[in-house]
């Protein structure tokens, strides 16, 4: 049975979708909206892609002349949640950029829409699909660590050049926002324990280039079990430096400490000293959400999770720009 998809932006992370089509000969891509002409010129060589799919300037033009299966979302940050909830109020299906909103209540509006319409929603939250994560997460469910105690990540990437869109709170959501999102949903899915309370602290401090684009930011934050969590966050890892970031994780135990760092992932217990952990294949998100769809079940990264990480990362910013700690609703 053939899907039909369509892409609207074509300024994050689409290729995770792009890439997977290959193997997905179901997928049809329909027709694809953005507002750059040169991005818009490469739509031919898309996986998927034949002589008939349309290209648009203007995702409402594309909405208003085509309903497909699925639309792959990753536009601004600004642009997001009008673009989700017009494709909720049609009936079509979302993988969509992170964080699903902009701000708390656009945040509001995108859940009630994404519910009431009952369609499938996921976002590119690409690190829970790694093998280094889903190793973590597994030796904390097995209580390899015991009680988690406190829990860090860190996401440092090279700065290169960031486009203009990221470089204006008008159109961009902030360090914490994009890139934060990412530790900060992770060490939430691992753990399986809940924010309940964030102080974050952001600035641009030496990179007056990159506008009101923040090039460091620190997250402190309290599970709902009393542990304690801190995150560092920058865009300041040199150029000569092997790889584009530096990711890492680290869960502290009451049994043990687990951490996911430079693609694999390490366990220490009481009874035994550093073993690396065996790595279980990584999953495919697109088609992990092509099944979903197909069988009317969840994907494997359900839009509750979404927007319950979305709403903690936006009230971390919210910290970071009034200087005041904020508590996360229970």
């Amino acid at each position: 049975m053939s899907v039909s998809v369509a892409f609207i932006g074509l300024k994050g992370h689409q290729y995770i979708v792009l890439d997977a089509l290959p193997d997905l000969p179901e997928a049809e891509v329909v027709a694809v909206a953005d507002d750059n002409l040169d991005a818009l010129k490469r739509v031919a060589e898309f996986p998927g892609a034949s002589s008939s799919t349309k290209v648009y300037l203007d995702s409402t033009e594309l909405l208003r002349n085509h309903k497909p299966d699925i639309v792959v979302e990753a536009g601004t940050d600004r642009d997001r949640a009008d673009v989700l909830i017009a494709c909720a109020k049609r009936g079509i299906h979302v993988v969509c950029e992170k964080p699903v909103a902009k701000d708390l209540a656009n945040l509001d509006r995108v859940a009630e829409a994404v519910t009431d319409s009952g369609i499938k929603c996921t976002a590119l939250l690409t690190m829970r699909l790694e093998p280094p994560y889903l190793a973590v997460r597994k030796a904390i469910a097995e209580g390899s660590i015991g009680e988690v105690t406190q829990g860090g990540g860190q996401k440092s990437y090279r700065l290169g050049e960031r486009p203009a869109w990221q470089k204006s709170r008008e159109t961009f959501s902030g360090i914490i926002p994009f890139i934060g999102i990412h530790a900060m949903d992770l060490l939430r899915w691992t753990t399986g324990r809940e924010y309940v309370e964030v102080m974050a602290y952001a600035a641009n401090v030496g990179h007056p280039e990159i506008g009101e684009l923040e090039d460091n930011a620190c997250i402190l934050a309290r599970l709902d079990n009393g542990a304690s969590a801190a995150f560092r966050l920058d865009y300041c890892r040199p150029e000569a430096a092997p790889t584009h970031g530096d990711d890492r994780l680290r869960v502290a135990g009451s049994k043990g400490v687990v951490e996911a760092r430079g693609g694999g992932a390490t366990l220490i217990t009481q009874e035994e000293g550093p073993a690396e952990l065996p790595l279980p294949p990584g999953v495919n998100l697109f088609a992990d959400f092509l099944g979903a769809v197909r069988d009317d079940k969840e994907p494997f990264i359900p839009f509750a999770d979404c927007a319950k990480i979305t709403e903690v990362v936006l009230r971390a910013h919210e910290s970071a720009l009034t200087g005041r700690p904020s508590r996360l609703p229970t």
